[in-house]
């Protein structure tokens, strides 16, 4: 059997599995919007970390003037008249994380301790009400205060490669999983119809009688189900890449920075992309090819879904060398390195070679089941 058998197999499954430009783009919105949603809801935890809103309480606007002197230091901070009514009323309903309020007697700093940004917007509300404690005492003994106070300086000894690595570990392990579960779920799916789907609609013998051998068929079945899920997992990393764009531009200014240094990046995104989605494509073809019936199928492709996603987060739990060789599971390692300009292509290579053989005993496993099933 030649190879004009396999592309007329596969040009006849493109036919039968071709989706009209509406399905293509529904297909395709699933992982737009849950990698989309997912990345900026992680920047929007990061920031919220690092970033609070404060503000100080005045009886009078008579004292702005004076607390305006004392916050000049401290940019999330403001100032407005306001009584401990209104601090409540703006920290409960998350206006502000923390207000610090004057009164005749004392300062008081009213806050939310379940906050992510609690420590550090505590602390500085603390400096300001000392520093308000002094000011309310007049002028002269808040400059006599500051004059015998040190200076602040802050000094961070991290460097941009040990920055990007931080956040990195912080987003490109949850990234993938969002996208290997978008590009199995889309696996899932085409599996049933195309592959599982022909013992549902009674075609199985048709194909026996086709002058193309199973394992062939399957290929060709194969190749229309990796084009659709390569293009799905490709949707999620350009729509990962734009979020980091537009919503943590200071890091993504740093993976600019250091894989601009080697375009190589390009080359080992398109391989690792090549071999997820041959690992994937194998798994649930296996599995479709296991069961006469689409809802059995489904039923145990949810096990193939965890087993990917799993697989992608494997990183995360251990930093062993041997973990960039294992497809899929180098997802992340392989996402670091590009965007650090330092890809490993010696490993990448080897992991594609394990999908490949992984592929090739797919097909033939995929293809007894898929003849036993019948029988």
């Amino acid at each position: 059997m030649n190879r004009n058998h396999v592309w007329h197999v596969m040009q006849n499954e493109w036919r039968k599995t071709s989706k009209s430009k509406m399905q293509l783009i529904l297909m395709l919105l699933v992982p737009f919007l849950a990698v989309a949603f997912i990345s900026w809801g992680m920047n929007y935890v990061l920031n919220m970390t690092s970033h609070y809103t404060a503000r100080v309480f005045c009886q009078s606007a008579d004292q702005i003037e004076n607390v305006k002197l004392v916050i000049a230091d401290f940019p999330e901070f403001d100032c407005v008249v306001g009584d401990e009514a209104d601090v409540e009323e703006q920290v409960e309903s998350g206006k502000i994380d923390s207000g610090v309020l004057i009164s005749d007697e004392k300062i008081s700093i009213i806050y939310d301790s379940s906050l992510i940004t609690s420590s550090s917007c505590l602390k500085d509300s603390s400096d300001v009400a000392e520093y308000l404690t002094a000011a309310l005492e007049g002028q002269e003994v808040l400059k006599e205060m500051r004059d015998f106070m040190p200076e602040k300086e802050i000094i961070d000894l991290s460097t941009d490669e040990e920055i990007l690595d931080a956040f990195l570990d912080k987003m490109v392990g949850v990234i993938g999983m969002i996208i290997f579960l978008m590009m199995s779920s889309n696996a899932l799916a085409l599996a049933a119809g195309s592959i599982t789907g022909e013992k549902e609609r009674h075609t199985f013998d048709t194909l026996v009688l086709c002058p193309a051998s199973l394992p062939k068929i399957l290929m060709g079945k194969n190749l229309v189900l990796m084009s659709e899920i390569f293009l799905s997992g490709l949707v999620g990393i350009v729509t990962a890449v734009v979020s980091f764009a537009l919503w943590n531009g200071d890091s993504f200014a740093l993976i600019r920075r250091f894989a601009g240094k080697n375009l190589m990046w390009v080359l080992a995104l398109f391989i690792l992309m090549v071999t997820s989605t041959l690992v994937i494509t194998t798994v649930f073809s296996v599995i479709a090819s296991a069961f006469s019936e689409t809802k059995k199928a489904a039923l145990f492709a949810s096990a193939g879904m965890v087993i990917i996603s799993i697989s992608s987060m494997i990183p995360t739990f251990t930093k062993a060398e041997i973990v960039d060789f294992i497809p899929v599971a180098n997802w992340s390692g392989v996402i670091k390195s590009i965007c650090k300009g330092a890809v490993n292509m010696q490993a990448l290579l080897a992991a594609l070679c394990i999908s490949l053989i992984l592929y090739i005993l797919g097909i033939v496993v995929s293809s007894k089941l898929w003849e036993r099933t019948v029988e």
